[in-house]
């Protein structure tokens, strides 16, 4: 029994050894393909370079060079440096030697994936509008980094056509895929407001998900075209989280016709609404609201009153409102106000000129507060 013992015992170091022994090859391989493909890239790099600064260059580009990955990512990094008429010189080497349709037939192959994902990439990295239909057909492909590197490519060459195909996925995607999507739709500019905003007034009233993300593209695209219809939205909604997020977007886009409209969601029963509202007041620096801002100091809420302290110091005069809440009877206004003041730099600059000797009043009333001395 001994004997089997110690025999099973070295077979098991043995297996163990081996694995050991194969994973230090498999890693030293990995690392030694990894060395020479930098090496073929820095070559390939200097080859489209000099191709790119002498048209007439006959340094050659085989059809093998043209398939090495390591081709590909030399050719993704001189665009990313190049611009103007040198795009356009690197687009022809690119055409001519076939890169992008080679690409095209490894994206439209089943497997592996791996090759699959990189040929996505150069699409999104190098493609143009020829590029167009294969991109927005992958727009469904059935793994979800292919579908954000369509989408991306497609953003980034601005083919406006695709807009309302990826928009119209965002009910449909996972959280993920959907919060990539509408990232991408920045490559759009302002064409993609008006999309954005018809998906927003059909589907707000049925869905969340995918109108919260169209609400949150539009905070991110700052076009102020869509402020009106915003507004109405904020009228029509029911669902808290569509509210959230058209608040969210008004204060972002900044514009004064949204003040009274969100003056009215102050009065929400939804404590996340009300700290939003104040909040998107702040930002659009609404002086008209600093009375609504300094109630909203005495909320029932920690966060309304944090929010509210933090808005009033971006709105003229708000300054002088924290410092009277400072001395108020309200502790909790109190300790938000001095909360806020202090992130504002008034702490900072208040022990300054104490120390300079020069204090004033309420410097001596910050400095105190925020020692633990109060009434």
């Amino acid at each position: 029994m001994t004997e089997v013992a110690q025999l099973a015992t070295l077979i098991i170091f043995a297996a163990n050894a081996l694995l050991v022994a194969g994973l230090i090859a498999l890693k030293t391989t990995h690392r030694i393909r990894g060395r020479q493909q930098a090496k073929r890239k820095r070559r390939y790099m200097g080859l489209v370079s000099r191709h790119i600064a002498y048209p007439n260059c006959t340094d050659p580009i085989t059809p093998a060079m043209a398939t090495d990955p390591a081709f590909l990512d030399a050719v993704i990094d001189v665009r990313n440096a190049v611009v103007g008429p040198e795009v356009e010189t690197l687009r022809g080497i690119v055409d001519r030697h076939g890169v992008m349709a080679h690409q095209i037939r490894r994206l439209r192959s089943s497997f592996p994936l791996g090759r699959r994902l990189r040929a996505a990439v150069a699409l999104a990295e190098l493609g143009d509008e020829t590029a167009a239909g294969v991109l927005i057909h992958h727009l469904s492909d059935r793994e979800p980094e292919i579908r954000i590197q369509a989408a991306k490519g497609l953003g980034r060459m601005g083919w406006t056509p695709a807009i309302d195909v990826i928009v119209g996925r965002f009910a449909t995607e996972t959280p993920w895929v959907r919060a990539r999507f509408a990232d991408t739709l920045l490559g759009f500019g302002s064409a993609a407001t008006w999309p954005l905003l018809a998906y927003i007034t059909v589907n707000h009233r049925f869905e969340r998900e995918g109108p919260v993300a169209a609400i949150r593209a539009l905070a991110a695209l700052g076009d102020d075209q869509a402020t009106q219809t915003l507004i109405e939205v904020l009228h029509e909604a029911t669902d808290p989280e569509v509210k959230i997020a058209t608040v969210e977007t008004l204060g972002a886009l900044g514009s004064p016709r949204a003040v009274p409209v969100l003056r009215n969601q102050i009065r929400s029963p939804d404590w996340r609404i009300r700290a939003k509202t104040v909040t998107a007041l702040g930002e659009i620096g609404d002086v008209g609201s600093l009375d609504l801002l300094a109630r909203a100091l005495t909320d029932s809420d920690w966060w309304v009153r944090r929010n509210a302290a933090a808005a009033l110091a971006k709105v003229g005069g708000g300054v002088d409102r924290l410092y009277e809440a400072l001395i108020g009877k309200d502790r909790f206004a109190a300790d938000a106000a001095a909360e806020s003041l202090a992130d504002a730099g008034e702490l900072a600059a208040a022990r300054r000129r104490i120390g300079e000797g020069r204090p004033r009043e309420r410097d001596m009333t910050l400095v105190g507060h925020m020692s633990g001395d109060r009434p």
